[in-house]
């Protein structure tokens, strides 16, 4: 149709690339899930029970790819058996799929070259990593780009960010980028990695050359692009370009002589993530569970390969499959997948966690935000938080299981032993070269190669990889963790809430009026999101509790906002990253807005909304980035109003609940907006003299 609107010219260019092709690259390129990756590549490990690489093509097939190149390096051989075992390269298949094996290539960039060098592209292709789980909508995207090649030859890439505000975790510096755009077409003028620096020193010549601009640091980046068919020959050209990062910063510094060009496409509701470390892991798996990821969830049948959905969803989103045997006194709470064939014992209680196919769980066990894999046993009486357990991997009785674990393929520990928090175990002995050169002294330890029962328990199997040796660092960043650890209960009436404790809800002191308003509030909140009560009702619900505990004005206020930053979090995971907080965070916002202007009206109101602001993002230092989206919002539908940000922004006033320094992050993250606010405060007074 396009063709005979177009007249001929337009004819034949659209007749030789009617096919829609992608690359994938089914290979990070680094060890963020060692020691798993050495017998497991990255983007076959499973999400909700489902490998990876699957939510990529599922992926692509939606956008209306036709021929897919899946590029692969290290262990090759299984992505090719995965991709033959499940029939997609098979005639059966939804898209042509190929795979392409590199043994020696170190980069993204060698993948490229390869596919230059072996002519494997013809037209437009999209670019993505084997560990994407995204339900963006491709198909504008790659139109835009086709469109503006057509009219300009010179357009090379159009990558794909999705709003949300600067990630401050370590782990993912690397994906924190500040752009300046062409605000009429989405032309990249400048792209510059952050890296950790407060101050950013941008061209001059930008804001000379160009009327219209748009800085941004709102953007997490999808690692989707829509690519020119010139791209591999450009990484051909310039054998120094070993990531994408580099060859749109090359792009941009020789634009003058080769007149190449890179835009942007921003999404904003649709859903986007990398697997990128197991911190990512444990947050995509969630949102997937909690359907942030629909039609990829777990009771739906992708594509007509799969078998039949062989999940059913139920209540308070537990996912059972056939043929669970479950003891009538054990509990699936909520976020549950459990696979075929599983049997769980009796007077076990399970929350937020995947276990797959034929495992057996004992008798009393806790597990909390554990991923288990296929075949894994667990004995009784034991405990397991937030932890990776990989296939076939026993666990006898009686062990303890700390957050921020990994055991990878068939290891076994205990009985009775305590895996303390990082705890890396592998049939694998811990070579130095398997992990990178930052934490070369811990290698010395396990010289000798015996497994250490003391560690993984007298009939234990598996070399300990990483445990409290000064590993830590490896395992924060790999976790996407803050090493001080983080006060858990985090309420306005803890004086202890600077000396980093980790408080229970249960060792609180006494609970006062002020703490059991707090949790009904919470609750009501809670209840509110998941039967969609409107704004009204729960305001009557919060005020009968206000005046059941005589509470007073500003606490309730400080309450609110509260419970607001708290339900967001529960919802993304209390491990959640800015980026994937404020995912949850925004519709919540939207949702709550009614309230809070019912509640935040005059001066007082907003100064109390801006200090529990400030109380919560300075007690949860790794969101505080969030803390400016937050302001602007409330600013831009008038429940804050410039004078009170200005005015509590101005005096620092010295706070119970949170130490001076992490006061200072908080307001470091607001000042570009303040200063914006300013600078719109002095503009107007200059009209009015």
């Amino acid at each position: 149709s396009m063709a005979a609107r177009g007249g001929k010219k337009k004819a034949d260019i659209v007749e030789q690339e009617e096919v829609l092709q992608a690359v994938v690259i089914a290979d990070s390129f680094d060890v963020k899930f060692a020691p798993i990756t050495k017998d497991k590549p990255r983007s076959l490990l499973p999400v909700a029970n489902r490998p990876l690489l699957e939510y990529t093509l599922q992926f692509l097939v939606a956008a209306g790819i036709e021929e897919i190149l899946v590029f692969c390096c290290a262990h090759a051989d299984k992505i090719v058996k995965y991709l033959s075992d499940t029939g997609w390269t098979s005639d059966k298949a939804p898209c042509q799929v190929t795979t392409q094996v590199s043994e020696d290539s170190l980069s993204p960039g060698d993948a490229l070259r390869l596919i230059y060098e072996r002519s494997l592209v013809r037209t437009d292709f999209v670019l993505v990593m084997g560990d994407l789980v995204s339900t963006i909508n491709l198909k504008p995207i790659m139109r835009e780009h086709k469109q503006r090649r057509l009219k300009d030859k010179v357009t090379v890439m159009t990558m794909v960010f999705r709003e949300a505000a600067p990630r401050h975790d370590t782990r993912s510096a690397d994906d924190d980028v500040v752009l300046v755009t062409e605000r009429d077409t989405n032309r990249v003028l400048h792209y510059q990695m952050v890296e950790g620096q407060s101050k950013l020193d941008l061209p001059l010549s930008l804001f000379s050359d160009h009327s219209d601009l748009d800085v941004r640091h709102n953007l997490l980046d999808c690692h989707v692009s829509v690519c020119s068919p010139q791209v591999p020959q450009l990484f051909a050209d310039n054998f120094d370009y070993q990531t994408r990062n580099d060859f749109v910063r090359g792009i941009l510094v020789h634009e003058e002589i080769m007149g190449n060009q890179v835009h942007v496409h921003v999404v904003t509701d649709e859903y986007a993530a990398r697997v990128s470390s197991p911190a990512m892991y444990n947050a995509v798996s969630k949102d997937v569970l909690q359907r942030w990821t629909y039609p990829l969830v777990p009771d739906n049948r992708l594509s007509s390969l799969e078998q039949d959905a062989i999940y059913i969803l139920h209540r308070h989103h537990v996912y059972r499959g056939k043929g669970v045997f479950l003891d009538h006194d054990s509990v699936l709470e909520e976020n549950v997948v459990i696979g075929p064939g599983t049997k769980v014992g009796s007077r076990t209680t399970i929350s937020n966690s995947v276990i797959g196919q034929n495992c057996v769980i004992g008798d009393n066990v806790q597990l909390e935000g554990a991923y288990l894999w296929d075949n894994v046993t667990v004995g009784s009486d034991c405990s397991l938080t937030q932890c990776i357990i990989c296939d076939g991997v026993t666990i006898k009785n009686g062990v303890v299981v700390d957050p921020t674990c990994i055991l990878s393929f068939n290891v076994v520990v205990g009985p009775d032993v305590h895996l303390p928090a990082g705890t890396m175990v592998s049939l694998h002995p811990y070579e130095k070269e398997d992990v990178e050169d930052e934490f070369q002294e811990a290698a010395e330890t396990v010289q000798q190669q015996t497994y250490e029962p003391d560690k993984v328990g007298a009939e234990g199997r598996g070399y300990i990889w990483g445990q409290g040796d000064g590993t830590e660092d490896l395992v924060a960043s790999m976790w996407g963790l803050r090493i001080e650890p983080e006060d858990s209960s985090s309420e306005e009436s803890d004086e202890s809430a600077d000396e980093d404790d980790d408080i229970d809800h249960e060792d609180a002191p006494q609970m006062d009026d002020t703490r059991i308003f707090y949790t009904e509030v919470l609750d009501s909140m809670q209840r509110a999101i998941e039967e969609n009560i409107n704004a009204e009702n729960l305001i009557l619900e919060i005020n009968s509790s206000k005046y059941a505990y005589n509470i007073s004005m500003q606490d309730l206020n400080v309450c609110v906002v509260r419970c607001v930053l708290e339900v967001a979090h529960t919802r993304a995971t209390l491990m959640a990253t800015a980026s994937e907080y404020l995912a949850a965070l925004k519709p919540l916002l939207q949702f709550m807005k009614g309230l809070l202007k019912n509640y935040i009206r005059n001066s007082d109101s907003q100064y109390d909304c801006l200090v529990a602001l400030e109380e919560y993002f300075g007690t949860h230092l790794n969101i505080s980035a969030v803390m400016v989206t937050v302001l602007n919002f409330l600013y831009n539908e008038d429940i804050l109003e410039e004078d009170s940000i200005l005015k509590w922004y101005r005096h620092t006033a010295p706070s119970g609940t949170v130490p001076q320094r992490a006061q200072q992050q908080v307001r470091a993250a607001v000042t570009k907006f303040v200063k914006w606010l300013q600078e719109a405060e002095e503009e107007s007074e200059e009209e009015s003299d």
